[in-house]
């Protein structure tokens, strides 16, 4: 695997948002995968862990929004998952290693770590390391949780990594007002020590963001939906990750 440090590529064109999906193409799948490949865009996606440690392409952590099931990820293996189709549609839930195969290198690719801030890390995070091994194309990481992040950093050093960070104030994962801070004014960038932060566009601009991109780190932004948030992320940003809505 290549060691990519900084590259301009990770600011070189728009990701889009769990691939490009639309109503005949479900979030996360390999169809909107390709189609995102297909229209030159980067890809972000999400990943989840299956009861036998395999990193899938998933955002929830539950089945029942995108597949009417009752069932939680961690409780089926990637076979079983693998069979699982997103309601009326014929597409199953793919692997990582599924994800990466169709991309092969072809454009960059952004992969959210859905664990969550004050959780144990370790395990989602060696599936991803395991998932990467071997592939050469650009890839970075990224997470709401500092210490996914640190794990990269400490386990698996040549993958660029991203810190997610939003307004916690509303929603805190069940975390205490002081740590809520931390994660929203961007203070445990010493445990995730990231190449790139990656900050919800509602809240932008805030002062660590502007901070830290007057120091050279680069800046994404999601999830931008419409022409006013393009707009602001061009005033503050240095690339977006898009849904419904044309980034050019």
């Amino acid at each position: 695997m290549t060691s990519y440090g900084t590259p301009a590529w990770l600011t070189a064109q728009p990701y889009a948002h769990r691939g490009l999906h639309d109503a005949d193409r479900v979030e996360n799948t390999l169809s909107a995968i390709a189609a995102a490949i297909n229209s030159g865009y980067g890809i972000e996606i999400d990943v989840n862990l299956s009861k036998d440690g395999e990193a899938m392409i998933f955002h929830d952590r539950e089945l029942v929004r995108l597949c009417g099931r009752p069932e939680r990820l961690k409780d089926l293996t990637a076979a079983e998952l693998n069979e699982i189709t997103y309601f009326d549609f014929l597409e199953t839930i793919p692997t990582l290693a599924q994800g990466l195969q169709l991309i092969d290198g072809r454009v960059p690719l952004l992969i959210e770590i859905k664990t969550r801030p004050g959780e144990k890390v370790g395990p989602l995070e060696a599936a991803v390391a395991r998932a990467l091994k071997g592939y050469d194309g650009p890839v970075a990481v990224m997470s709401f949780s500092p210490e996914s992040m640190g794990w990269f950093a400490e386990h698996a050093p040549q993958y660029l990594r991203g810190q997610i960070a939003t307004s916690f104030i509303e929603h805190g994962y069940g975390l205490g007002w002081q740590k809520r801070r931390e994660l929203t004014q961007l203070e445990s960038v010493a445990i995730s020590q990231p190449d790139f932060v990656a900050y919800n566009i509602l809240f932008l601009p805030t002062a660590p963001v502007r901070q830290l991109r007057a120091l050279g780190m680069p800046i994404l932004t999601w999830t931008v939906k419409d022409e006013v948030l393009k707009a602001r992320a061009a005033a503050y940003a240095d690339q977006i990750i898009f849904e419904g809505v044309d980034p050019a």
